[in-house]
């Protein structure tokens, strides 16, 4: 018997390293969205006409861990948002030590 699989899109400004704790937290697997080459090149010259960026996608045998997930996600990614304003402060000073 197959064992039934659900998927979760996640958000494409969710930073990787949050999804990937995720995944490893509550044991599910990583994929992204299948591209369609339509959408992203033009088929005369090769060059990208967009700027298209897969979604990854969690992949996980049951619904319940897929939303403890989304909400592990979503927490962290809030937390994350609220201190970029200080790693960035942090980071611009030690920038500005190694030039001196």
């Amino acid at each position: 018997m197959e064992e039934k699989k659900y998927a979760l899109p996640i958000p494409r400004g969710v930073t990787t390293g949050i999804v990937f704790e995720a995944a490893e937290k509550f044991g599910l697997q990583v994929d992204q969205e299948k591209a369609n080459s339509d959408d992203a090149f033009d088929p005369h010259t090769g060059f990208p006409i967009r700027d298209f960026v897969p979604r990854m996608i969690l992949i996980g045998d049951s619904p319940e861990k897929l939303l403890a997930a989304k909400e592990y996600i979503d927490k962290r990614h809030e937390e994350w948002i609220e201190h970029l304003e200080e790693w960035r402060t942090r980071r611009r000073m030690q920038i500005l030590g190694k030039s001196k």
